[in-house]
Parts: C-alpha cells; sequence; structure tokens
C-alpha cells in the first residue's frame, strides 16, 4: 500500500514542481512513486496547471519558444493571424457538430452491471506478504477499521468500494511509523498468515479490503 501523503507534504511536493524539479526528482526525495507523485500534483494544481507547467519544461517547447524570437514580426503576425483562423473554424465546426448532435441510448444488451469483474483487487490468498508486517492501531480500540474513501489514493473507486471497511498494513516499521498519529499505536504482527486465517472473523466486522503497498486485497 503506498503511504499516504499528507497535506504538508502535498504543499512541498507542488511547490518543488513549481521551482523546477521532476516528478522523478520529487519521487526520489519524498519516497512516493512517480504515479502518487502525479496524482497529488494534479489534485493540487488541477490537470491543466500540470500539464502547461510539464509542457513548458519539454525540449519541444523550449525549442519553439527560442526559434520563435528569431522570426520576423511581419511572420509573427502572418502566424497569428492562422491561429485566429483556425480557432475560427474549430468554432464553427465545433458549432455545427453540436446543432446536429442527437444522444444514442448506451449498448446494455447481454452485459451483466450487476457483476463486474473488480480488476482494483486481488485475492489475499494470492498475495506474496512478508512474514513480518505492522499495523497501526487506536489506543484505545485495538482494531479501528477505516473506509476506502479515507485514502486519497484509492478515490477513482466506485462510490460502492469507496464505502467498504478496510485495514492498512505496512512492510517496514519506518513507514508505518511515519503515519502514526498521538492516538494511535504501533503493533507487531509477527505472523502475515493471521489475516488469512482471520478473514472470517474480519468480514463479519464488515471489514472486506487489505490496503499493502500499491495493492488493495480482497478478503
Amino acid at each position: 500500500m503506498p503511504k499516504k501523503v499528507s497535506e504538508i507534504q502535498k504543499q512541498k511536493i507542488s511547490e518543488s514542481f513549481i521551482n523546477g524539479l521532476d516528478v522523478k526528482e520529487i519521487s526520489e526525495i519524498y519516497n512516493f512513486s512517480k504515479q502518487t507523485i502525479i496524482k497529488q500534483l494534479k489534485i493540487v494544481l488541477g490537470d491543466k496547471e500540470y500539464k502547461n507547467i510539464n509542457n513548458k519544461r519539454s525540449p519541444n517547447y523550449k525549442s519553439i519558444k527560442e526559434n520563435s524570437k528569431n522570426i520576423p514580426n511581419d511572420e509573427k503576425i502572418k502566424s497569428k493571424n492562422s491561429v485566429i483562423e483556425e480557432d475560427i473554424n474549430q468554432n464553427f465546426q465545433k458549432e455545427t457538430t453540436q446543432n446536429t448532435f442527437f444522444e444514442i441510448a448506451p449498448l446494455t444488451t447481454e452485459i451483466d452491471l450487476e457483476n463486474q469483474k473488480d480488476i482494483t483487487s486481488k485475492s489475499l490468498n494470492e498475495a506474496s506478504l512478508p512474514n513480518v508486517v505492522y499495523m497501526l492501531v487506536d489506543k484505545n480500540i485495538e482494531l479501528e477499521p477505516k473506509f476506502l474513501k479515507d485514502f486519497p489514493e484509492w478515490s477513482f473507486l466506485p462510490e460502492d468500494d469507496l464505502n467498504r471497511k478496510t485495514i492498512q498494513i505496512f512492510s517496514d516499521q519506518k513507514s508505518a511509523k511515519k503515519q502514526c498519529y498521538k492516538n494511535q499505536k504501533l503493533i507487531k504482527v509477527p505472523n502475515s498468515n493471521v489475516f488469512l486465517i482471520t478473514s472470517e472473523i474480519l468480514r463479519s466486522k464488515g471489514i472486506t479490503r487489505i490496503i499493502y503497498e500499491d495493492s488493495l486485497l480482497a478478503l
């Protein structure tokens, strides 16, 4: 399961990106995967701003910008007029398309919408867990599950999945401590098979998922 990105880390990640660091460098500094960094940047900055900053750093953009300095003013005017003309044509085509648009009903024949395959999680039986794992539990309540919607990195899941109860486990003590709050304590699970052995008990408590690093495990 990926580490949870704190609000402070989100702010620092976005500042680092704006100040010139690329995704790979930020990933190495904060010890998150590149996919996680990109996802957080899009959340904080928005898709449009992220793409705008990212495009400005591409070699092609810099080359075009440098070359544009050597273009005579009259050529720039012609180029600008061409862009304006192209925009007018595109807007005309868009309006024409909108005027002739008609809705097509979705094809649902012979499709079982109620029993779609869950491709975001895999069975706990198939998971390769280390012998020893770690958990964060409430100091007063030994086992306090959370909902998947409490984890931003899984926010893309359907509403039904987001309302599933889950517990999170860690492969090493250091990464677990980073996410430990004052009202929590870290416990060591010396045998990770305990989750498989007690899976029926966990399900009876409404817990159907385990988050481990980048994986979502189904009980």
